[in-house]
């Protein structure tokens, strides 16, 4: 039975039973051990239950406990081991697991769409990577392989791509549209490679800087608590400003300034050494600082590219790209495993477009939706931010505030309301160009969706009977990745509109 890929093998040697390297062992103990502390450590730092624990069973018995576990692991990883084993059978990769419950997994390779090389730091003094790969179905389909040699990743990348049969096809494309891969070598010049500047103004521009105060959040209770028992120690006065219109400002700086080091730091630590080479069929990326991974985007399976800015990012100038395929559905929760490219001015988003999009050209300008759509986000807000103001001042009840106290509540809530309706109003529209259709939508921050057209799937028009009134409808489209909404276009535009959508389609089905 073949272990791993010895210097001479082909491909070929894939049709027979694969092992995982013996290292995996370790990798698999580090990995979970890692996965395990990620999930844990914020109920741990926030309770100081490992601090508890350690009083009340003392060390002795917390480190025979932690070798029971330990070796409770070992036994585990070695049992997985020996259960793992994946091979081709012709154009299907099979792979078996298990510990109490023996599975088999099998894949086509028609319907992979998604190959991705990881090489944490501790795989590379063992020169192994962690090698997936995704069908159509998206993330659920997913098949991991952690630890074998990049060699015998790379020779699973080829034989995939050798036996999908879209290699050179170019489902989506018109003939020609892609380079030969054979004439791409590694040492080209890249099609797109991120700069030091870049990587900082992406980290800054990002959402990261929300999703790190999200993940500190539990830690702000102990750090009180601290506070709580040092400050009284401290000498605050000899270093902190006397007044406290001037220490609140600076306190919310620091805050901040904090949250940005390491929003920028975090973007450093994922896009490092970002490269995205041209391979013909499909877009290489390779990029990480410790983590190095490799993603392959196989462009007969893509289906909508968005161009992404936060509010900030629109200020700096700098954007991404995100590229959706098959049941990768859309949202920011799930956009770290997505196609992205980071840190790109919009001139080099548009022509990094073109290059996926081949043919593709934003013509015509935007046009928004109906104003009566305006309207209906100023109620919809109006309620919102009133019912949110009753919740906050409920415990205030019992005072008698002033009829301007009041009064200017309301006009706060209804001056927010009409600026949120305005700006969402202004973000929401739409082009057709050629033969894709570009949808904008966001508040301060925005996105903008581009597909073919003949990517749809199916195609709703809706109107309830306030839009019945005032001569408008709503379209929702539904691709591949998520859904698209167009709201409150003009009646006779969106049927004029959904005609042409579906007429690509039923062309495209043809072609």
């Amino acid at each position: 039975m073949s272990e791993e890929m010895r210097p001479g093998d082909t491909p070929s040697d894939l049709s027979q039973w694969q092992r995982l390297s013996p290292w995996a062992v370790i990798l698999l103990l580090l990995s979970g051990a890692t996965t395990l502390l990620r999930q844990h450590m914020p109920l741990v730092l926030g309770a100081g239950a490992s601090l508890a624990l350690l009083e009340r069973v003392g060390w002795r018995e917390l480190a025979l406990g932690g070798a029971l576990l330990l070796g409770l692991a070992v036994l585990v990883s070695l049992l997985y081991y020996r259960r793992f084993r994946y091979r081709f059978d012709g154009d299907v990769l099979i792979v078996q697991k298990g510990l109490l419950e023996h599975r088999e997994f099998k894949m086509a390779s028609r319907h992979v769409q998604h190959v991705a090389i990881h090489q944490p730091a501790y795989m590379r003094p063992f020169r192994l990577v962690l090698w997936e790969v995704e069908t159509l179905a998206g993330e659920a389909s997913r098949i991991t392989l952690p630890g074998i040699r990049r060699d015998r990743a790379e020779a699973l990348g080829q034989r995939l791509r050798a036996t999908d049969g879209l290699s050179g096809a170019g489902l989506d494309r018109q003939p020609g549209a892609y380079t030969n891969a054979k004439e791409l070598a590694h040492g080209d010049e890249p099609l797109f490679a991120i700069t030091y500047r870049a990587i900082a103004l992406h980290g800054l521009a990002s959402r990261s800087i929300y999703v790190i105060a999200a993940m500190l959040s539990p830690l702000v209770r102990p750090l009180e608590r601290w506070l709580h028992e040092r400050l009284p120690q401290l000498d605050l006065a000899a270093w902190l400003p006397a007044s406290l219109w001037v220490a609140v400002p600076l306190g919310i700086v620091a805050i901040v300034t904090l949250l940005a080091l390491l929003a920028v730091l975090a973007a450093w630590w994922r896009f490092h050494g970002y490269v995205l080479r041209d391979e013909g069929d499909r877009q290489v990326q390779i990029s990480g600082l410790f983590n190095r991974q490799e993603q392959a985007l196989s462009l007969a399976r893509l289906q909508v590219v968005e161009w992404a800015q936060t509010g900030l990012g629109r200020l700096l100038g700098r954007g991404y790209l995100v590229c959706h395929q098959f049941g990768a559905l859309g949202g920011d929760a799930a956009e770290s495993r997505r196609f992205v490219v980071p840190g790109l001015t919009r001139k080099q988003g548009g022509e990094l477009m073109a290059r996926l999009w081949s043919g593709y050209c934003a013509e015509r300008p935007l046009q928004r939706v109906d104003a009566s759509y305006r309207r209906v986000l100023l109620l919809r807000h109006a309620l919102l931010l009133g019912v949110v103001a009753t919740l906050v001042l409920v415990p205030f009840a019992s005072l008698e505030l002033p009829a301007s106290v009041w009064g200017g509540l309301v006009g706060v809530v209804l001056l927010a309301s009409a600026g949120l309706a305005q700006l969402r109003w202004m973000a929401t529209a739409w082009a057709v160009d050629g033969d894709y259709l570009r949808i904008r939508r966001g508040v301060l921050g925005q996105r903008t969706g581009i597909f073919p057209m003949h990517h749809l799937i199916t195609l709703s028009l809706q109107q309830s009977w306030l839009q019945r009134r005032r001569g408008v409808a709503t379209l929702q489209l539904e691709l591949a990745n998520g859904r698209q909404s167009l709201p409150y276009l003009k009646e006779a535009e969106a049927r004029r509109l959904a005609d042409t959508l579906l007429y690509r389609v039923e062309a495209g089905q043809a072609a």
